[in-house]
C-alpha cells in the first residue's frame, strides 16, 4: 500500500506543478523564446527579464539543495558521465532553429494549445512523435550509437560548487548578477512570471527529492522539462490501459488544464489555425527539429535554460548558449527574408 501511495503522490505533484505552470505562464505570457526574438529584432531585453527572474529564484534554491545533499546532482539528467559533444551541439542548434520556425518552444506551445491555438496542437504532436521516436523508437538505436562517438567528460558537480570554501560566495555572485539583469527594467509582467516559474522549478526538485527517496521504491527527482514529457503523454493517451501515469504525463495534463482555465477566466480563449500551406510546412519542420534536437540536447528551453542551468551543469550552460545563439541568428535571418 505504501508503494502505491508514494507513486500516487509523485504523480499528483506533477499535476499540481503543471497546473500552476500553465496558469502562471498563460497569465504572464512567460516565454524564453520571445525574449530571444525581441533581442534579435532590436526591441531590447525587457521580455528576457522573465528568464533572468526564473533563474534568480531557481538557481540559488537549487544550489542550496545540492550543497545540502537534499538534491543529488547524479540523479538528474544534467550530469551525464560522458556525452558526445557534437551530437549535443547539433541537437542544441536544431532546437534553436526549430523554436523560431514554430514561434514557440514545447512549453509555450502547450500553453497556446490550451487557449485554442490549433497550430500549437499540430506542433506538439510532431514534437512528441519525433522526440519519442528519437528517445525510444525508430531511430533510438542510431541515436545511442552516435552519442557514443567523440564523447566529452565534464564535471559531475555544479560549476558553483567546484571550489571548496567558495561555494556560497560564488552562488551569491551569480545571484547578484542575475538580480541585476532581472530587475533593471523594474517589476514588469515578464519578471513576475519568471519569478513564479523559478519557484516552481525549485519546488518540484525539492518535493520530488523527498517523495522519491523512499527506501523501497526510489524514484529520480523531477522538475520542469517538456520534450520527453510531451512524448510520454502522447504515448499514455494511446496505451493508458497498459501503462501507469507518471510525473511527466500529469505535468503535461496540468499545464493544459491550468492554461485553459486561465485563458477562460481572462477571456483569452479563441480558436486559431494556419494561414497558409507554407506556414503549415514551417511548423512541421520546426517541430521535428525541436523533437529530435531536444532529445540530443537533453532538454528544451525550460528544461535546459532554466531547470538545467539552476543545477549548475556545464552541459546546460553549453546547450543554453548554443540554443540562444542559433535561435537569435535564425530569427534575424527570417526577418531579413520577409
Amino acid at each position: 500500500m505504501e508503494e502505491f501511495d508514494v507513486r500516487s503522490l509523485y504523480v499528483l505533484t506533477g499535476l499540481v506543478v503543471g497546473c500552476l505552470y500553465g496558469s502562471f505562464a498563460q497569465a504572464t505570457r512567460f516565454c524564453v523564446r520571445r525574449g530571444i526574438s525581441d533581442l534579435a529584432e532590436g526591441k531590447g531585453g525587457v521580455t528576457l527579464t522573465g528568464w533572468f527572474g526564473a533563474l534568480l529564484v531557481a538557481l540559488p534554491m537549487t544550489q542550496w539543495m545540492i550543497f545540502d545533499g537534499h538534491l543529488h546532482s547524479s540523479q538528474t539528467v544534467y550530469f551525464p558521465e560522458a556525452l558526445s559533444w557534437w551530437t549535443t551541439l547539433i541537437g542544441a542548434i536544431a532546437f534553436g532553429i526549430g523554436m523560431m520556425l514554430t514561434r514557440g518552444c514545447p512549453a509555450r506551445l502547450l500553453v497556446l494549445g490550451a487557449t485554442g491555438n490549433l497550430r500549437a496542437w499540430f506542433g506538439l504532436l510532431v514534437i512528441g512523435v519525433s522526440g519519442y521516436a528519437t528517445l525510444k523508437g525508430l531511430i533510438a538505436e542510431l541515436r545511442v550509437e552516435l552519442q557514443q562517438t567523440a564523447v566529452l567528460e565534464l564535471p559531475m558537480d555544479s560549476v558553483l560548487l567546484l571550489i571548496p570554501g567558495l561555494e556560497w560566495p560564488l552562488i551569491g555572485l551569480a545571484t547578484f548578477v542575475l538580480g541585476f539583469f532581472a530587475l533593471r527594467h523594474g517589476l514588469n509582467r515578464n519578471l513576475v512570471g519568471g519569478l513564479l516559474i523559478g519557484f516552481l522549478v525549485a519546488g518540484a526538485w525539492s518535493t520530488t527529492s523527498v517523495l522519491g527517496s523512499d527506501d523501497f521504491d526510489p524514484m529520480a527527482p523531477m522538475s520542469l522539462s517538456f520534450v520527453v514529457p510531451v512524448g510520454e503523454a502522447i504515448t499514455y493517451v494511446q496505451l493508458a490501459s497498459g501503462l501507469e501515469p507518471s510525473f511527466n504525463v500529469t505535468l503535461i495534463l496540468g499545464v493544459l488544464l491550468g492554461s485553459f482555465v486561465s485563458s477562460g477566466l481572462r477571456g483569452e480563449f479563441r480558436l486559431q489555425s494556419f494561414e497558409s500551406a507554407s506556414d503549415h510546412a514551417r511548423y512541421f519542420l520546426g517541430a521535428v527539429m525541436m523533437g529530435v534536437g531536444g532529445i540530443l540536447a537533453l532538454g528544451c528551453n525550460t528544461g535546459q535554460a532554466v531547470t538545467g542551468l539552476a543545477t549548475g551543469s556545464m552541459w546546460s550552460i553549453l546547450v543554453t548558449t548554443v540554443v540562444f545563439a542559433s535561435g537569435y541568428f535564425t530569427h534575424r535571418q527570417i526577418n531579413k527574408s520577409l
